[in-house]
């Protein structure tokens, strides 16, 4: 199975590296993973952290290319 890692890009140049990573079985396991992270984000926004209306989530493989960029999702006021 391929090794993913998951950046968090906020606004500007800054970055929340994943230093992990984690092995799942394919990009749609990834971008299920991604929603997971954006979830977590969000509770802590809403916990007093930074508006993450602009950020993206950066799925990765483990030479660093960058896969995909999963934006803030449009529904996210629904997840409860």
């Amino acid at each position: 199975m391929p090794w993913f890692y998951f950046d968090v890009l906020h606004d500007g140049d800054e970055v929340t590296r994943d230093h992990k990573g984690i092995d799942l079985p394919d990009m749609v396991a990834a971008k299920i993973e991604a929603l997971q992270i954006w979830k977590r984000v969000i509770r802590e926004r809403d916990a007093g952290g930074r508006n993450p209306l602009h950020w993206n989530v950066a799925i990765l493989n483990l030479h660093g290319t960058v896969l995909a960029l999963v934006p803030y999702p449009a529904d996210c006021d629904a997840w409860g």
